[in-house]
Formats: C-alpha cells, sequence, structure tokens
C-alpha cells in the first residue's frame, strides 16, 4: 500500500471502513434562543437524509455556529452544557446509531464563560469528546479561548481530534492534534471570502505535514457582514483531497469511506517521509532504529501517562 510516499506499507494489516458525512447548509442567524430550533431542525433533517442517502454512515459533521448561526450578537444566543437543545442532538445520534460533531456556543464549561465549543456524540447518545476554540477570531469573538487539544477514540479505529476555523490557520495548532495522536482532525468553520484560497491550502497542508485524514466542514451564506463559501471537503494523508463540495452558496452533502488503521501503519512503518516521526526523534533514517516510526506506541504510551 503506497500513499503519496515513495516506499509502500507492505504487511499485512486489517482495516475498518468509517463512512463520515459532511454536510453544509445555510444557517438561521438567531438574535433569540428561541430561534436555535430553526437550526436544530436543519441538522436533525441532514442526519436523517444522510441515513438514507448515506445507508450505514459512521459520523457527520456539521459547521462551526451550526446551531446559534452566524449573528454578531451570538453571545444572547448561548445555551448550558445540558440544555435541552443538545439533548435533541444525542438523542437524533442514539436514534440512529451514529456518531455527529457539533457546535454549540454555551455559557460556561468548566469554570469557563462564553465557550465555542466542539462536541461530539458517540451512537450511544452520550457526549465523549469536548474543544473549546483555541483561536478566536480577533476582534470578531470575545469568547473564552481553548486550553487543550484532547484527542478521542472514535468509531471504526479512529482517533479524533477537532479544530476550529482560525485554529487551522496556526500549524501548531494541527501538529498538537496529531503529536496528542489523532489519526483524524475535524476542522468545522465558518470560513469567509476573501480567504478561500487560504481554506484549501491549510486543509491539504495539514493533512500532509500531519499524515492525518482532514475532514473540513464549512458554513455556507452570509451573516455578519461575511460571504461563507461552503466548499466543505475530506482529504487524505497524503493532501490529495478525495471530495469536496462545489464553492459557492450551495447546501451540499459528502461523504467517503476513510481507513484510520493506514494512518497508524504509516506512522508505524514508513522509512520515507514519516515527518511526524522525524519531529519526535529528528531523523527515522537513522540505522539503529531501521527508519521506522512508532506512531500508535506514542500514542498509547500518552495515553498510559495520563497525557491524553
Amino acid at each position: 500500500m503506497n500513499i503519496g510516499g515513495t516506499h509502500a506499507i507492505s504487511n499485512k494489516f486489517e482495516v475498518q471502513s468509517l463512512s463520515a458525512v459532511v454536510v453544509q447548509y445555510p444557517l438561521y442567524n438567531c438574535t433569540t434562543r428561541k430561534e436555535i430550533q430553526n437550526n436544530l431542525d436543519s441538522i436533525l433533517t441532514w442526519m436523517d437524509n444522510a441515513a438514507t442517502g448515506f445507508p450505514g454512515y459512521d459520523l457527520i459533521v456539521t459547521p462551526e455556529n451550526g446551531i446559534q448561526g452566524l449573528t454578531s450578537n451570538i453571545l444572547d444566543t448561548l445555551i448550558e452544557y445540558d440544555s435541552p437543545e443538545i439533548q435533541q442532538l444525542k438523542d437524533k445520534c442514539k436514534m440512529l446509531k451514529v456518531w455527529g460533531i457539533f457546535n454549540p456556543w454555551v455559557k460556561e464549561f468548566e469554570g469557563r464563560k462564553y465557550c465555542n465549543l466542539a462536541i461530539m456524540i458517540n451512537d450511544k447518545g452520550e457526549i465523549v469528546h469536548n474543544y473549546v476554540k483555541m483561536n478566536p477570531y480577533i476582534p470578531g469573538e470575545n469568547n473564552c479561548p481553548g486550553w487543550t487539544c484532547p484527542v478521542t477514540p472514535g468509531p471504526k479505529g479512529s482517533r479524533i481530534a477537532t479544530i476550529i476555523c482560525a485554529d487551522g490557520d496556526y500549524p501548531e495548532v494541527w501538529r498538537e492534534a496529531a503529536y496528542n495522536g489523532a489519526n483524524i482532525i475535524v476542522r468545522i468553520s465558518h470560513y469567509m471570502s476573501p480567504y478561500d484560497r487560504a481554506w484549501k491550502i491549510t486543509n491539504v497542508s495539514g493533512a500532509y505535514y500531519n499524515q492525518v485524514y482532514v475532514i473540513a466542514c464549512n458554513n455556507v451564506g452570509l451573516g455578519a457582514g461575511f460571504t461563507y463559501f461552503g466548499n466543505s471537503m475530506i482529504v487524505n494523508p497524503d493532501g490529495t483531497i478525495i471530495t469536496e463540495a462545489p464553492p459557492g452558496n450551495f447546501e451540499w452533502a459528502i461523504k467517503a469511506d476513510l481507513y484510520p488503521q493506514i494512518v497508524d501503519n504509516c506512522q508505524n512503518e514508513s522509512v520515507s517521509n514519516n515527518l511526524l516521526w522525524n519531529y519526535r526523534h529528528r531523523g527515522a533514517s537513522y540505522p539503529e532504529i531501521a527508519g521506522t516510526g512508532a506512531g500508535l506506541e506514542i500514542y498509547q504510551s500518552l495515553k498510559e501517562s495520563g497525557e491524553v
């Protein structure tokens, strides 16, 4: 098996197919909490539609601001972490037996106020992953910055990290996610013009330089003075785009099958271009280590020590 490198991954190993769906849709820009239901209805409908169009899917990803919308007074529409709104998403994941990634802005999380929060809900309806955006888009977002980049075991052997919009403009955030053991990095965004070129560059480079799958979900439509151009995409660990939605104001769903074990084996076995191993060890070609990596072993040791 050879993904964008000069040396094949030739050992025998089992893989599981993770079916990932990404949806972009026009948002209702809420001014009151009551209006949030408009966006929740869109999410719930798309989850049902995905079950019809892509039966057996494992994970659905929705965009940043997907609950409150692209509003300049988002602090007036904050919800609680254990709110009835989030419960609707938990119930739907449990009913469909799928995992989902969503973006509520919450009043408080772990003692911090006004958090732009990515959550992942498993197929049992439980929140298993939380991430607070570490790089708010200054000065437009006056929310609390995040403090850590966790990695969470997901379906089909995946280890998922989430980052949010402007986080992806900082190479060190991608690297922190990969260093912490992610084999899939999910980026949810309300990325706007004139940064349409930068959107593609950062997603592709984030995948290639860290040798992970990237699932990038962007908004469409108008809000708070900006145009949001969509172009959601799923990217291979070698930086090639597997599938993408067209740029423009299009409601769209894309789907791809991902194989997380390929990432693990690339990091464990690759002789050349084993970028994450080189980052950790400064020279994978040194004879005593025979040019091999240890991505999965590193992740397991970090997990045992409590660092991830």
